[in-house]
């Protein structure tokens, strides 16, 4: 269809829709920087618009192959995705707001622009009923506010309406930073505001005629076997005495070369599929994309294959594993996961670095979800760690404020799974209140609810600090800020400033309210920050300056933080 026409067409339908949401992930790739780097505070740790990036990838890839023609129901499968695939506050907000689209579009095979903005409408609500605490200012109020523009339009053409939806959100977006005294003060707009706003110019990126990239690597390619490393094995399980029952699985991406292939475009893949049948391979998927062949097929001689099908080009990826290795590892885990003890509670949390999650697991921990500052976990991650623990109740843990709503959203989905199963999730908004939980937590009685409650009553009193290296110039909270000083930040307050890590930490330390009354501070110690010498340094400071306190170290061996410290 040509462009002037698509600017015309009056409905939208299930296979428009799709193209739309997959330039609308294109669209916010190309800008991921951009938007990961709309950070209040000038710490190395923006994830905001890769949180949004594989929220909405995740739901891509459910429906990127579907031949549904009913728009709703397309809608939902790009939300059930999205749900089970959201990471972080802003992703978890996006996938509310394509679940309260897809809920907007009732039953309906396609919609106008009258149905569209109904759709929107139905988004705005539940994405404002899924946070407990709506902030305008935020994406929520760009989404509002957008949706409100553009409903005063509605006998328009598709695209009319997308870029009417599109100006506003571009204007809203702008003024976020007028809203929200933190942006203002840090001069940027909201970084969750700005991902929608490039997902909604992908969606108009269509109906301009705009051809999807194809170096573009989507998520299929990111999360597909033969591209991930192999999983961890215990290789004693395949000895010299082992038999080979079950052959190699053996995985490869072949890139067509125009030397060896005289006409790409017109190359069958069914010329690799007979290859495969007539060597005896077995369980045999094979198809071509664009100039590529991708195949799986188990074998009793992958080199012979491997060796052949070079004729027609080169590898791109290869993958071989030996399946009786396989086959006994998995017969070895599943005898684990009969054995692990049933217990009535469990203790989840999120952690990341060795040391900190090593603390975890010796406090009595049983299951860690890795949770690094770029790479929040998604709700289907904590449905992983539910499924691994035998328990009756299931304490979460998400220590990080960027992850509760994903585990509270995982805890939703798990109702449907196993209702029976009680999922708490403990608002622990960073490692010093996880921590301090997991030692309170160890001595659980029977009575959970008591439990739980004395848990919260007493991480409100834990004083969090986090001392990290500042990536730009800025101003927070009166704080002058310059590039690579160590900043500190105390409770999400920004309150120090330094060029020595140490001073920082100190500073920072002294800028607890009531440190009079305080009895203990533990400094878990970051990859950067293990030197003995200096441990002594602080030691001494702290001991002199404040001699009532019990100063401890713990070594986290963390990323991006030298010292995650907990005073209580």
């Amino acid at each position: 269809m040509m462009v002037e026409d698509l600017k015309k067409v009056g409905q939208l339908d299930s296979k428009s829709f799709i193209q739309m949401v997959r330039l609308g992930v294109e669209n916010l790739n190309a800008h991921l920087d951009e938007v990961n780097d709309l950070n209040v505070f000038p710490v190395p740790d923006g994830d905001t618009g890769t949180n949004m990036k594989r929220t909405i990838e995740t739901g891509y890839k459910v429906i990127k192959d579907s031949n549904e023609i009913f728009l709703y129901k397309v809608a939902q499968d790009l939300s059930k995705g999205m749900l089970l695939g959201a990471r972080g506050n802003s992703g978890v907000i996006l996938s509310q707001i394509f679940r309260g689209f897809a809920k907007g579009l009732a039953q309906k095979k396609f919609v106008t622009a009258a149905g569209l903005s109904g759709a929107f409408n139905a988004a705005v609500r539940q994405a404002y009923q899924a946070v407990v605490k709506p902030v305008e200012g935020t994406i929520l109020t760009v989404l509002r506010e957008a949706v409100q523009q553009a409903g005063k339009n509605i006998f328009v053409s598709i695209y009319q309406y997308l870029v009417n939806l599109l100006n506003q959100a571009r204007i809203t977006l702008a003024k976020t930073k007028e809203i929200l005294d933190v942006l203002k003060e840090a001069n940027v707009v909201d970084s969750g505001g700005a991902g929608l706003v490039y997902i909604l110019e992908g969606f108009v990126f269509y109906f301009e005629g705009k051809q999807p990239d194809p170096n573009f690597r989507h998520e299929e390619y990111d999360t597909n076997e033969a591209l991930k490393g192999p999983e961890e094995l215990d290789l004693s399980l395949f000895n010299e005495y082992s038999q080979l029952d079950y052959g190699y699985c053996t995985e490869f991406i072949l890139q067509l070369s125009a030397s060896k292939v005289e006409n790409i475009e017109e190359f069958n893949e069914k010329e690799v599929i007979d290859f495969l049948e007539e060597v005896g391979g077995d369980s045999i998927v094979c198809f071509k994309q664009g100039s590529i062949i991708k195949t799986h097929v188990h074998t009793k001689d992958p080199g012979n294959i491997l060796s052949h099908v070079r004729k027609w080009g080169e590898f791109l990826t290869i993958k071989v594993e030996n399946m009786a290795l396989q086959h006994n590892n998995k017969l070895v885990n599943d005898e684990k996961k009969k054995l692990r003890e049933h217990k009535d509670s469990a203790i989840i949390a999120v952690a990341s670095g060795e040391g900190l999650v090593q603390a975890f697991k010796d406090l009595g921990v049983d299951e860690i979800v890795s949770g690094q500052q770029t790479m929040n976990p998604s709700a289907d991650d904590f449905i992983k760690a539910f499924n691994e623990v035998n328990a009756d109740n299931i304490i979460v843990l998400p220590n990080n404020s960027n992850i509760i709503l994903a585990a509270e959203q995982a805890r939703e989905l798990y109702k449907e799974i196993k209702p029976e199963v009680r999922v708490i999730v403990i608002k622990t908004k960073n490692i010093p209140q996880g921590y301090i939980a997991t030692n309170l937590l160890e001595f659980i009685a029977e009575d959970i609810d008591a439990v739980v409650e004395e848990v919260e009553n007493s991480i409100g009193d834990v004083s969090a600090i986090e001392i990290t290296t500042a990536t730009r110039d800025t101003n927070v909270s009166g704080v002058q800020v310059k590039q690579n000083h160590y900043i500190g930040i105390l409770n999400h307050n920004l309150v120090v400033d330094n060029q020595d890590k140490i001073n920082c930490l100190i500073e920072s330390i002294d800028k607890v309210e009531n440190l009079e009354f305080k009895e203990s501070v533990l400094i878990i110690l970051g990859k950067d920050s293990l030197l003995k010498q200096d441990q002594e340094k602080i030691l001494k400071r702290l001991n002199k300056q404040y001699p009532s306190l019990k100063v401890d170290f713990l070594e986290g061996k963390q990323d991006i933080y030298s010292y995650i410290v907990a005073v209580c």
